[in-house]
């Protein structure tokens, strides 16, 4: 089978083998689907099966996974269904063995109410075992309608519904008193009469008869017997199985749930667990490994491809070569990506969220970066000969798409290279050429005239296919900068487009980008701490001892103090925006900027090294610290002065009035003295919660998407904002709700529901970017790693009609030095 069918791309294969193929499917939205592809060995297969489609079509019920699609004119014929999470009948059964009481009888009722819809509908299921019936968060559900044809009608299925309740009674049939397995029990049943002969399916009922109630009470045991019976027409209807069944006080007794949390997540969230578990540094490799296991087929769609682990790594340094090995462990590990490294599943490229995201900014150059790479590695094999070099329309491509073409998929080390020599290849050849043209022309015209010509060819008239590759260099510079800064990628996509208005420098000139300001702390090493205000305003750095706070609407420095003597592990500023504490090895400090004194040292501090926060409550009495990676965790009341929440999870409410302690199903709700049971946090992440202004909601990032909920549990939005990354928090007035990562800002307006920004921004070794909005609501300043502070803006401007003009008016040209830096190749020349 393709990786394909239709406008599906296929996943894992569910079912456990055998004639009908089930597949785990994804549309090209992400939904996940069950995707089935029956046997039709000839026409009247054919017509069998599209007459059970046209059935189970008509059936609407709870109970039931919804037919959404059959696709019979294709070759092979497929059905897609609804996607049930959970574990099937059968595992159940073999990992927490066989049902009894209650919960036999709520089975019973469950999939009895099944079957009945099933029937008044005119359809049959064909092929009913404990594979086909998927418990669920929601109760049993019967999977896999309508791909068995007619299946021996509905006297069949009741037949099988029987051995299905002996099934959840006892296991396998070999453990019912008295039957003999001489042969799988699990097998589909094509005919009116019991499967594996009408002597198994009398020991099937001999064996219930006489079960003396260790399993079946008398009411169960006789309808599991009626439905057993030898002869078709004395089996009673589904719908008098029902009827029978909701007689016994046993069925109304809830929905048989699984007997452990559903865990079956679907590929993008396993995916993005993963993801959530690498590292910074790692997760910034992410797209680069999976883009270079992604190419283009011959009608230019998406499909996997392997690549060599040399590949891979091919021009890295040490330390990314063993970083790239580890996100490849990590995924392999998980399932999704296999050795040789290649994508596991083609459904991946949909199911995933950020890859998908990632596909749509890369995809048209795609198969110019795998020519290119292939290329490098091929001149790196050679001994790099100038004749293996790209050149001509080759090198075009490769320019272009590494100036204006490229999202995510960085060069690595080596193709950035190759990429340089080829162009310096080409700069030399062009000098060549016309130094040539000015011999040859020296030859037939006057000593004045060769000095015009001379003097014209400097200026760029002689050669401006030169003109147009530096022109495409300086537009390449200009995006690999404008996720860091974005004010030299605006100076700089202005320089590229008065070299040559090539189509790479236009994009780059007119690429929308919410960033319009940078701050960069000028003194941040490589163990720098900083924290940004709730309201965007200062800025702190704490590097080798000394503090410092810059106002990020200026860059001005404030103040300069000495830091604690002993080492600095998180830093975090209290609401008043005055108040900045700083978490020591062993001891917390307080330091005031109003009188620039640092206070005396208190509480306890993070002794384990690692990935380690600290925040304020937001009322400001509460100081919290943890280290992700030893699970340290602690909160100091400042004004008790002593510990609080010890041992606990504790997500804060506005004014601290009110707290979500979250303990599994002991969870509350804690506030003015009285806590309330909530039930409802047991599997959800404390570290992602956060609450809205108005105190009566919180927002949630789960792993299927970011969710606001009243404190009673229920949702208040209809659909979740996707994708969910980590840190979340509300604007001051609750209008926005901003997520940040450790490489990407995303802002929704939660009046209207939609995403008015979302922009990568420089990743963070050890700890997730920081957001904060303005107190007039405008600006929203991100502080990203290496202490680097963008300014989007949140109003969302209209493009300006003259960009070139647009970037002179609020920028101003590159300087000299900036051009020397960024152009050594071209002299500089005045862009504004």
């Amino acid at each position: 089978m393709t990786d394909r069918l239709g406008g599906y791309w296929l996943g894992a294969r569910l079912d456990g083998g055998g004639q009908v193929v089930v597949r785990e499917a994804y549309d090209d939205s992400g939904t996940r689907h069950a995707l089935g592809v029956p046997c039709v060995p000839d026409a009247d297969a054919r017509a069998r099966l599209a007459a059970a489609a046209e059935a189970a079509g008509q059936v609407r019920s709870l109970s039931v996974a919804r037919l959404t699609a059959a696709c019979l004119d294709t070759d092979p014929p497929y059905l897609v269904s609804e996607y049930i999470e959970g574990p099937t009948l059968r595992q159940v059964v073999r990992r927490h063995g066989p049902y009894a009481g209650d919960d036999l009888y709520r089975l019973a009722a469950a999939t009895a109410t099944a079957l009945a819809a099933v029937h008044e509908a005119g359809a049959t299921h064909g092929a009913l075992t404990p594979d086909k019936v998927v418990l669920g968060a929601e109760g049993p559900r019967l999977v896999g309608l309508g791909l068995s044809g007619d299946g021996g009608g509905p006297a069949a299925d009741v037949h099988a519904w029987g051995r299905l309740l002996v099934f959840a009674a006892y296991g396998p049939d070999e453990r019912l008193p008295g039957v003999r397995s001489d042969g799988p029990s699990n097998g589909a049943e094509r005919s009116g009469g019991p499967p594996n002969g009408a002597e198994r399916s009398d020991g099937l009922l001999r064996g219930v008869q006489s079960d003396g109630g260790e399993r079946f009470d008398r009411p169960l045991r006789g309808l599991v017997a009626a439905a057993l019976h030898r002869d078709p027409d004395r089996r009673p209807s589904a719908r008098q199985l029902l009827m029978s069944l909701l007689d016994a006080p046993q069925s109304q007794q809830g929905r048989l749930l699984p007997p452990e949390p559903v865990d079956d997540p679907p590929l993008g969230a396993r995916a993005e667990a993963v993801h959530a578990r690498l590292s910074p540094a790692e997760q910034a490799l992410v797209p680069d490994v999976f883009l270079r296991l992604v190419g283009v087929d011959a009608e230019g769609a998406d499909t996997v491809v392997s690549a060599g682990l040399d590949e891979l790594v091919a021009g890295r340094d040490d330390d990314e070569t063993a970083a790239i090995e580890r996100v490849l462990a990590a995924y392999r590990e998980a399932g999704l990506v296999e050795e040789p490294p290649r994508i596991a599943h083609a459904a991946l490229l949909r199911a995933w969220p950020r890859l998908r995201e990632w596909l749509d900014g890369e995809r048209a150059g795609l198969a110019v970066h795998r020519e290119l790479a292939r290329a490098a590695r091929q001149w790196e094999a050679g001994g790099r000969p100038e004749a293996r070099l790209l050149q001509g329309e080759p090198l075009d491509r490769a320019l272009a798409w590494a100036a204006g073409g490229r999202r995510r998929l960085t060069l690595s080390a080596g193709e950035q290279t190759f990429l340089d020599e080829a162009l310096a290849h080409a700069r030399r050849r062009a000098r060549e050429r016309a130094r040539k043209r000015r011999t040859a022309v020296a030859g037939l015209l006057s000593v004045a005239l060769v000095a015009v010509l001379l003097a014209l060819w400097q200026r760029g008239a002689a050669d401006g296919r030169l003109a147009e590759t530096m022109s495409r260099v300086a537009a390449s510079r200009a995006e690999s900068l404008r996720v860091a800064d974005p004010v030299t990628a605006w100076r700089l996509a202005l320089a590229a487009w008065r070299l040559a208005p090539t189509p790479e420098a236009r994009r780059a000139l007119t690429a929308y980008d919410p960033a319009v300001a940078v701050f960069a702390d000028p003194h941040a090493g490589p163990r720098a701490l900083h924290a940004i205000t709730a309201d965007g305003a200062t800025l702190a750095a704490l590097d080798e001892g000394t503090l410092r706070l810059y106002d990020l609407a200026t860059g001005r420095t404030l103040a300069t103090a000495p830091g604690p003597a002993q080492s600095v592990r998180a830093m975090a500023w209290a609401p008043d925006n005055r108040t900045l504490a700083l978490v020591g090895v062993d001891r917390s400090y307080l330091y005031d900027l109003r009188t620039g004194v640092m206070g005396r040292p208190f509480g306890r501090g993070l002794g384990a090294p690692g990935e380690q926060s600290a925040w304020f409550s937001p009322g400001g009495r509460l100081l919290f610290a943890a280290a992700r990676q030893s699970g340290e965790r602690w909160a100091w009341d400042l004004r008790a002065r002593r510990a609080a929440y010890v041992g606990e999870y504790a997500v804060i409410g506005p004014g601290d009035r009110l707290a979500l302690v979250f303990d599994g199903k002991r969870s509350q709700l804690r506030r003015g003295g009285r806590a309330t049971p909530a039930p409802w946090l047991e599997r959800m992440p404390w570290e992602y919660t956060t609450f809205a202004p108005d105190g009566v909601r919180v927002a949630i990032a789960e792993e299927t998407g970011i969710q606001i909920y009243g404190l009673d549990g229920v949702p208040t939005h209809n659909s979740r904002y996707r994708p969910s990354p980590g840190r979340l928090r509300f604007s001051w007035d609750g209008r926005l709700l901003i997520s940040t990562d450790s490489d990407r800002v995303r802002v929704w307006r939660l009046d209207h529901g939609t995403r008015i920004a979302d922009r990568r921004v420089p990743a963070s070794a050890d700890r997730p970017a920081e957001a904060a909005v303005s107190a007039d609501g405008r600006w929203l300043r991100v502080l990203a790693g290496r202490g680097i502070v963008l300014t989007i803006d949140l109003a969302a401007p209209a493009a300006p009609a003259r960009p070139d003009a647009w970037v002179c008016e609020r920028y101003g040209p590159l300087s000299p030095a900036e051009w020397r830096r960024h152009l050594p190749e071209v002299p500089y020349r005045e862009t504004c």
